[in-house]
């Protein structure tokens, strides 16, 4: 199954922004204006000159070091030889101007390498929070022989799924996430209710019925991850309001619950189980389109059934290489 960029949302904020038309000539707009500025209360030595270094900032937060230390150099020339040209007082000029643009290259430099650099280690901190994410799930999912891998396939499902739908990446990467954790709640079950081969009692019916509000009872206890609750709590509800464990119906369902729902329903139906052996895509599919409306959001079962499944999940990335627990098992 796939694994989701780890990419943190500021730098995907930063790339969206960095190459748009509009940011580049509103830093070019940005310098002009502050030139015109200083032109207009009399050129330098002035204050406005420190405008300059808004602007060499911004354009090091946006493009890295190499572009901040350049747009100093632009502005430290605009700052005094620049400015005393338009003012046809270029003779005024000192050697000191360079001292001053040498100033604003620095800045520029430091405060790019400075953000790579930081942007580099939040990055390695989401990959650690995601790797520790789907070995703890990989440990969950092989309580049951039937379900390994289910929650990775889920997530992979789902996220495909987003896609589908044109969901902003930041959107994608939560319900991704939201799908691995979505049954973290089964912990609380006992391995023979897990196992159970055929129906389930009432009592123990009641016991399965619990887990997505244990997973957000579990998953809610860490700050960092509240906005996965609502896809994890919420993924048994169904379209008509006769789900668990909150009885919601229709759009008042989370969008994320929507999908994961679509996610979690095939890949149970596509998978062997203890009481029945796996239906094909096919019959699978037929069926989420028959409860379309009824258990599931239409719009949601319309766009899985538009995907090429098999092309969508191959384009993911490989999901994280983590070692199988019989390998440590044996090495133990």
């Amino acid at each position: 199954m796939s694994r989701m960029s780890a990419r943190p949302e500021a730098a995907q904020l930063l790339a969206h922004w960095r190459l748009r038309a509009v940011v580049v000539l509103g830093v070019g707009a940005a310098v002009a204006g502050v030139t015109a500025v200083l032109v207009a209360s009399g050129g330098p030595p002035s204050p406005v000159t420190h405008l300059y270094y808004v602007t060499v900032v911004l354009a090091a937060l946006l493009w890295g070091p190499r572009i901040g230390a350049l747009s100093g150099a632009v502005c430290g020339a605009l700052a005094e030889p620049g400015a005393l040209a338009l003012l046809d007082r270029f003779g005024d000029l000192g050697p000191g101007w360079l001292v001053r643009a040498g100033a604003m290259m620095l800045v520029g430099g430091v405060c790019g390498s400075l953000t790579r650099s930081l942007l580099s280690r939040v990055e390695e901190l989401e990959a650690l929070n995601e790797e520790t994410i789907l070995a703890f799930v990989r440990a969950i999912d092989a309580r049951d022989p039937y379900t390994a891998r289910h929650s990775e396939k889920v997530a992979g499902y789902a996220v495909a799924l987003a896609r589908e739908l044109r969901l902003p990446p930041a959107d994608c990467e939560r319900i991704h996430l939201a799908g691995m954790l979505h049954d973290v709640g089964k912990l609380a079950l006992e391995r023979s209710v897990l196992h159970k081969p055929g129906p389930l009692s009432d009592e123990e019916w009641q016991l399965v019925r619990e887990h997505p509000a244990q997973s957000a009872h579990i998953i809610g206890g860490v700050t960092r991850f509240a906005r996965y609750v609502p896809g994890a709590r919420h993924h048994h509800e169904r379209y008509d309001g006769r789900g668990y464990p909150d009885g919601l119906a229709g759009e008042a369902i989370p969008l994320d619950a929507r999908i994961l729902a679509v996610a979690d329903a095939y890949d149970a139906m596509t998978s062997d189980r203890s009481y029945r052996p796996a239906l094909g895509h096919a019959e699978a599919l037929e069926r989420l389109q028959s409860d379309a409306g009824i258990q599931f959001d239409p719009a949601c079962v319309a766009a899985f059934a538009a995907m090429d499944l098999h092309d969508r999940l191959a384009l993911a990335e490989p999901p994280v290489p983590l070692p199988e627990l019989g390998a440590i098992s044996d090495a133990a």
